[in-house]
């Protein structure tokens, strides 16, 4: 790999890793959800220092091209990322969902309240 572009990947990597610990910090993100990034950027940067383990992956993989594997990776951890989020949604819908009853049933005792005390 050239100099030049291991020096680009590192810095990259090591600025989205800033970014996210500072999402973390100012509380935009919750850091259940940033620990998925924060191990994906940790990632990245091993990957920008030590470039050979990519090739090393790759004829374990039984992969020709190294960019091949990293295409593979890459689809698979946004393939389980969106595969947890559908989740989390899912979750998420059905607590709406539950919310949604418990203030039916309150305001129905509220507006019964009401008309007795009138």
């Amino acid at each position: 790999m050239n100099r030049t572009l291991q020096i680009f990947l590192f810095a990259f990597s090591l600025l989205s890793l800033i970014m996210i610990l500072r999402s973390v910090y100012r509380n935009r993100m919750n850091i259940h959800y940033a620990m998925i990034w924060i191990i994906f950027g940790i990632v990245l940067i091993v990957i920008s220092i030590f470039p050979r383990l990519i090739s090393y992956l790759s004829r374990i993989l039984g992969i020709y091209a190294p960019a091949n594997t990293i295409f593979l990776v890459t689809i698979f951890f946004l393939y389980a990322l969106s595969f947890y989020a559908y989740l989390r949604i899912s979750k998420l819908n059905d607590q709406i969902q539950s919310l949604n009853y418990e203030i039916a049933l309150l305001k129905k005792k509220f507006e019964e309240n009401s008309k007795e005390q009138e």
